[in-house]
């Protein structure tokens, strides 16, 4: 296997990411946006950790951040309209994407999208953005309990 090759700007990305390490993983998301001089911040929740997702929200405008935020049911997408054998309101990650595009966030946060949904919402993402909360009910959200 060769080596990644890295530019500049990756090496000073690598950098900055090795300084904001070895603290609670929200500090360190904190360090991080600092010393990238984020300043518009997205959390794109999923609805049933959305309480979760406030309190987030919270955290980084104590912190000084201007933080837009979307749940993944707020645009109310019927989900027949993805499949006829779908019922109810579906998550829509792509309009998750597109608000915060809208909102021209500099980085934004998974937290608790489903897989497929994270999966899209980071394909549509222009903002780079990291998954804070990733969504496991079966394992009360430790999602290494069935391999240790």
């Amino acid at each position: 296997m060769q080596k990644g090759q890295y530019s500049k700007e990756d090496k000073e990305f690598m950098c900055i990411t090795d300084k904001s390490r070895n603290s609670s993983r929200i500090k360190e998301l904190i360090n991080f946006l600092k010393l990238n001089n984020y300043k518009i911040i997205g959390i794109a929740s999923c609805f049933s950790v959305y309480s979760y997702a406030e309190k987030l929200k919270d955290i980084l405008e104590a912190e000084g951040f201007d933080v837009k935020m979307i749940h993944c049911k707020e645009t109310k997408l019927e989900a027949v309209e993805i499949s006829e054998e779908l019922k109810g309101l579906s998550c829509d990650p792509i309009s998750q994407a597109e608000f915060l595009n809208q909102h021209q966030t500099e980085f934004n946060i998974n937290f608790g999208l489903c897989l497929g949904h994270g999966i899209l919402f980071a394909k549509y993402s222009k903002a780079p953005l990291t998954t804070l909360l990733v969504k496991d009910p079966c394992n009360q959200h430790n999602i290494m309990e069935n391999f240790i």
